[in-house]
């Protein structure tokens, strides 16, 4: 009889190994288009002595083909080692990267919360109101639309701009760089939380939408349990299960920072360590972030698509071989 894993088990394993080869694909391609790049690490407004760009190269092995480094890259990637930065020559990526992960963590996790909180109030706003009440609505519903739209049609640096034009230049109310105190934290979480405000706010609205013509709300309505109640309790609950299919991209994005917004607002996390590093040519630091990042999406995606699974049984049927 041939050896067959259990479906647990196999359920698990098809993910894993795709998420492997993923990231794996991810850093090659990482490695490549960094070395393909014109310019080098060390090439200055006024370039180094032949002498001094030999031994350099030779220190960080750059004189080698790109084949040998890739493979003693994998290699010190599979001991949990990302290498030193080219830049910061002193010290090593895991700790650069630690000291910018802090304030982005903080800003991904308020600007999420925040975002999606705000975004499912406004779309389930109009839901609750009484049947009478036809026409505040439908006004209410067209404006959830509007603003959800408006919140992914705007970029963030122009989100952000405009914030820090408004609230810390022309009413002075809020400060427009650093993060030293919780005040700081304000326009930069507005600012990153109009994304997953406007996800959350357009698939709730709609998956609302799909759920108000199944059978079993018509039931309830028949029984004569009231609309609030089966809004609430039953046509909201499962409108959910679509919605978080996007937690994982929107956590990951979030929690890896916005380059444009912490960028703008000064502040020292992951999304400004990027950008600068890609301007110095520091390789180690920018595949140490993508490879964060992805690691990041795989893992908060495999974890959404787990809840998935066990909130609605028959996605587990649909899985089961």
């Amino acid at each position: 009889m041939p050896f067959r894993l259990p479906p647990l088990l196999l359920a698990w394993c098809k993910p894993l190994v795709h998420s492997l080869l993923t990231l794996l694909m991810v850093m090659v391609v990482t490695f490549a288009l960094l070395r393909a790049l014109p310019g080098g690490p060390f090439d200055k407004d006024k370039r180094l002595p032949p002498a001094v760009m030999e031994q350099l190269e030779a220190k960080y092995h750059l004189n080698a083909p790109v084949w040998q480094q890739l493979l003693a890259y994998s290699g010190n990637v599979l001991r949990g080692d990302l290498g030193p930065s080219y830049k910061y020559t002193s010290r090593t990526v895991q700790e650069v990267m630690s000291e910018a992960l802090p304030p982005t963590l903080i800003l991904g996790a308020l600007s999420l919360l925040l975002g999606c909180s705000a975004g499912m109030s406004v779309a389930l706003l109009p839901w609750l109101l009484p049947a009478r009440a036809q026409q505040t609505k439908a006004a209410l519903d067209t404006l959830a639309s509007t603003l959800g739209l408006a919140s992914l049609s705007a970029p963030s640096f122009v989100v952000a701009g405009s914030l820090v034009l408004l609230f810390a230049l022309e009413l002075r109310w809020l400060p427009a760089a650093r993060l030293t105190n919780p005040m700081d934290a304000i326009l930069p979480t507005l600012a990153l939380a109009t994304v997953p405000f406007g996800y959350t706010v357009l698939w709730v609205r709609k998956a609302l939408w799909q759920q108000a013509g199944q059978g079993y709300l018509q039931v309830k309505h028949a029984l004569g349990i009231q609309a609030n109640q089966i809004t609430l309790n039953h046509q909201w609950r499962n409108a959910l299960l679509p919605w978080m299919s996007l937690m994982g991209p929107l956590a990951a994005g979030l929690l890896t920072g916005s380059f444009a917004v912490e960028t703008i607002f000064a502040i020292p996390g992951v999304g400004k360590l990027f950008v600068l590093s890609v301007i110095d040519r520091d390789y180690p630091v920018v595949m140490g972030i993508t490879l964060l990042y992805s690691v990041l999406l795989i893992a908060l995606n495999l974890v959404s698509e787990s809840l998935l699974r066990w909130l609605d049984p028959r996605l587990r049927v649909e899985a089961t071989p």
